[in-house]
């Protein structure tokens, strides 16, 4: 699966690495100077409407005078975040400072000129131009910034888009254009652009409610599957994990616990019948024992495991 998955994600390195660019992002210019062109690498996966790239570099400065000349060219919002380094985008007469724990939103259809001083670390985040309102785009003749500390949405978009990046192997094509549907109500939010009428924004609760729940779904076998590992992966406190649950009145173990007895249950309907079957099932839940798996699915069922595939085959 992980190697179909694969088959989807753009990536190069050294030399390679401005020809991947030109095409990702359009009639760009990269100019490393002195710096090692060498060190460089790229990662790029679609995310439905949306593109998704992490890349290093030494210092280099990326000219965009000229960006959609082609019939090929990306029509796209861009929106970088520095994970690492020191970079400034000029643009409009703008001087904007890429900096850590912020983002930038600008039109590279419009003249600008990004300057990576140092070696950097970044996140791009590529949206279709049309899913923003046309007075949103054209307030970005200069670039619009975002800081995680001022800006819940902005937070949750960072941690989103980092998160994901990890995820890549684990995600189809399906949850890909879920995430970046969720992205995109988030920028539309953080620029103050109305919700799309069929998509309206969720509240950020609402959102890292979802994330958790399709981190748990990919993890779901891991044994290790903690809420505290949830939280480290999710780029926020425990507390705000469990947040997340208030509304479905039961806490993140619970769902966790509960989704793998559904789990269970739905596949040992499928069962074959031969001799440890329903422990092979347990462990592949992430249950410790068959007696732990026992008990906790006969006090959800009122059955055991046993009883209740035998009631399906009959």
């Amino acid at each position: 699966m992980a190697a179909a998955l694969q088959r989807h994600v753009d990536s190069a390195s050294g030399r390679a690495f401005a020809g991947l660019a030109r095409s990702l992002f359009g009639n760009v210019r990269l100019d490393f100077g002195a710096a090692d062109e060498e060190k460089s690498r790229m990662m790029s996966a679609m995310l439905g409407a949306c593109r998704l790239t992490r890349l290093e570099a030494d210092r280099h400065v990326v000219f965009g005078d000229h960006v959609m000349v082609g019939p090929n060219d990306p029509d796209a919002i861009k929106l970088i975040v520095q994970t690492e380094g020191s970079a400034s985008l000029m643009q409009g007469g703008l001087h904007a400072p890429v900096s850590q724990n912020a983002l930038v939103l600008y039109d590279p259809g419009r003249p600008y000129m990004l300057t990576n001083s140092t070696p950097v670390r970044q996140l791009l985040l590529q949206l279709p131009r049309h899913a923003l309102p046309h007075e949103a785009v054209e307030r970005l003749v200069r670039p619009f910034t975002a800081h995680a500390e001022h800006d819940g949405m902005c937070r949750i978009l960072l941690s989103l888009m980092d998160s994901t990046m990890h995820e890549l192997d684990h995600l189809d094509e399906a949850r890909r254009a879920s995430v970046g549907h969720t992205m995109i109500d988030l920028v539309r939010t953080m620029i103050g652009a109305d919700p799309q009428p069929a998509r309206p924004v969720a509240n950020p609760l609402d959102l890292l409610l979802q994330r958790i729940k399709d981190f748990i779904d990919i993890h779901l076998a891991r044994p290790d599957l903690t809420v505290t590992m949830i939280a480290r992966r999710m780029g926020c406190s425990v507390r705000y994990i469990y947040r997340a649950f208030e509304a479905e009145c039961l806490t993140p173990s619970d769902y966790i616990w509960d989704l793998r007895l559904q789990r269970a249950a739905a596949q040992l309907r499928e069962a074959g019948g031969y001799a440890g079957e329903i422990s092979e099932i347990a462990f592949a839940l992430g249950f410790s024992s068959s007696a732990h798996f026992s008990r906790s699915f006969r006090h959800r069922y009122g059955v055991s495991p046993t009883q209740w595939r035998k009631a399906r085959i009959s």
